[in-house]
């Protein structure tokens, strides 16, 4: 199970590389890493411990969660937080029905 991880979570660091058609070698001077390890840690041979990861992230410009989990950032949802801000709270359970029927239809469609 950890080297299956280790596999996957190597993937998408070095998909991500690719993404942004760095090298090895750039990735780890941005990074401030050896490229050595940057090859270790692509392979799924090798760990890494928060701070690589921390300089990873930063390089890369992608999420722990993503490289992590493979989960994509998170939108801002700011626009819709302020458009509920002002709403009386007994609309609430409304809203969250609407929501909940609207991305029920998303998924039955398919999109």
């Amino acid at each position: 199970m950890k080297k299956q991880l280790n596999v996957e979570i190597g993937g998408r660091i070095r998909k991500t590389r690719e993404a942004l058609g760095y090298s090895r070698e750039a990735l780890a001077e941005k990074a401030d890493l050896a490229t050595s390890f940057i090859g270790t840690i692509e392979l799924g041979t090798g760990s890494f411990t928060a701070e690589s990861l921390i300089k990873l992230c930063h390089a890369l410009g992608t999420s722990a969660d993503y490289i992590l989990f493979g989960a994509e950032e998170q939108s801002d949802l700011s626009t819709i937080d302020a458009m509920l801000s002002g709403l009386d709270s007994k609309y609430i359970p409304y809203v969250e029905d609407l929501l909940s029927a609207y991305l029920k239809s998303l998924r039955l469609s398919g999109k």
